[in-house]
């Protein structure tokens, strides 16, 4: 097992082949990193905030989904 101390993002190491497009998306005043599904759909990635609350918020967690 290897471990890998970086700052990228996981997908920016591992890529995956999905046909998601990554898009910047501001929700309630939190900046993050999410895929754009074809049905308008947003996957949270990464979280770009320096606002700790945001990063403790269950609702903002990467993997979740937004409706917008």
């Amino acid at each position: 097992m290897t471990i890998l101390y970086t700052p990228l993002s996981e997908y920016d190491v591992f890529p995956d082949d999905t046909s998601m497009e990554m898009v910047y998306h501001e929700h309630d005043n939190c900046p993050m990193m999410c895929r754009q599904g074809q049905d308008g759909k947003k996957q949270i990635v990464q979280i770009l905030s320096t606002d700790p609350m945001h990063f403790l918020d269950p609702s903002l967690q990467p993997g979740q989904w937004l409706d917008s």
